[in-house]
């Protein structure tokens, strides 16, 4: 290991980051702000006094975001963050032991006291609000239970996973439209995005990494999706917290089986013999963009991702249906006599017709269940 200075006061240092780059406390704080505020500036999104809706989960990266925001604001410089900013924190959970209820009030809690250390308020929002299709109601400053129905568990904990996601996007950009905000702001590391880029590949949602992965997702049109930690790693998130003493009860990490778990803990293990693995993969995904060019681009009614399906080409969901249909007792003449855009799909209901690849299969998979309801109500809603 390298002699302990500062490689950028000279001075004693105290940190290393990805065992290589040295820095005294002070210096490394410094850096960790800058980062921050440079990926805010240099995309030039947010004007001055701009109201943002800034989300919060009660993790890691959510603390130091409410702590570098409150630092941002209260500079006396130009680099002041002129922003006005709403914090929200979503409760509960797609609960299979309802022992987490408890779980959820407690981090809730925990929330609700760091805005208050800060002087900000905090917009608690039930998860069940996503069945309303009025204004969403909200308390401020105080827990409001929230507990998914744990019945009908028909479907994979991968799939569960990723329409819990959807929903809280729709949430977030329900609020900040009901608060007057166009940007929200995310509190995902580049370690995060990592595993999201393999995982979003792997779950059939390749196709949308450009927002899933980018700054900036401006998929609804009217409200966009910032992601100003995409700089810092949860390494150094971790080393941020340890030098300003700032303790998150750790979260007790979902033990049962999912191909987001399967790939979390490969970019873990990666990344601990391997350095450069999380910054590569990254720097990846910001040279993948998204094929536009067709007049009649359709948009999937829950995601809001592109719908560009070309007829004259094969594509692995005909192959994967005429696959099946060749394995039953009855076999259609040709590809083209395939049922790609029915309804009545029975392996991809509604797909390239108001789902994408992903959220057709999540809609069969929860058939039956409380989540099936989000993906229904889209339907309903659009038609």
């Amino acid at each position: 290991m390298k002699d302990k200075v500062c490689r950028k006061c000279n001075g004693p240092g105290t940190v290393f980051v990805r065992k290589e780059y040295c820095y005294c406390n002070d210096c490394f704080i410094t850096n960790t702000n800058h980062k921050f505020r440079a990926c805010i500036g240099k995309n030039k999104k947010l004007t001055s006094n701009e109201k943002v809706l800034v989300c919060l989960s009660g993790g890691k990266s959510s603390t130091v975001l409410l702590d570098l925001i409150y630092n941002g604001i209260n500079l006396d410089s130009h680099k002041k963050l002129r922003i006005v900013p709403f914090f929200i924190h979503i409760t509960g959970k797609y609960l299979r032991r309802i022992k987490k209820e408890s779980e959820s009030k407690k981090t809730t809690d925990m929330i609700i006291d760091q805005c208050q250390k800060y002087n900000f308020d905090l917009y608690v929002v039930n998860i069940q609000e996503y069945k309303s299709n009025e204004d969403i109601s909200y308390c401020t400053n105080s827990y409001s239970s929230a507990t998914l129905s744990a019945k009908n568990l028909n479907f994979t904990t991968t799939t569960g996973q990723d329409v819990l996601t959807k929903i809280k996007h729709n949430l977030f950009i329900r609020m900040s439209k009901q608060l007057g905000c166009r940007f929200v702001l995310t509190a995902e590391t580049t370690t995060l995005l990592a595993m999201k880029l393999l995982s979003s590949i792997v779950i059939g949602r390749g196709s949308q990494v450009e927002n899933d992965i980018g700054f900036a997702d401006n998929r609804d049109g009217n409200v966009e999706i910032l992601r100003p930690m995409r700089d810092i790693t949860n390494e150094e998130i971790d080393i941020y917290l340890n030098i300003k003493q700032m303790y998150v009860d750790p979260k007790d990490s979902d033990q049962e089986i999912s191909l987001q778990a399967a790939i979390r803990d490969f970019v873990l293990d990666l990344q601990e013999n391997y350095p450069s693995t999380i910054s590569t993969v990254c720097k990846t995904a910001d040279k993948l963009g998204s094929v536009n060019g067709n007049n009649n681009i359709k948009k999937c009614h829950v995601c809001q991702s592109t719908i560009n399906f070309k007829d004259s080409k094969l594509t692995a969901v005909e192959a994967t249906i005429f696959s099946r249909i060749v394995s039953s007792e009855k076999s259609p003449e040709s590809a083209s006599d395939l049922p790609f855009n029915t309804k009545d799909n029975t392996m991809f209901p509604y797909i390239f017709d108001r789902f994408c690849y992903c959220c057709s299969r999540n809609y069969l998979e929860t058939k039956g269940s409380d989540l099936n309801m989000f993906l229904s109500q889209k339907i309903e809603k659009e038609s």
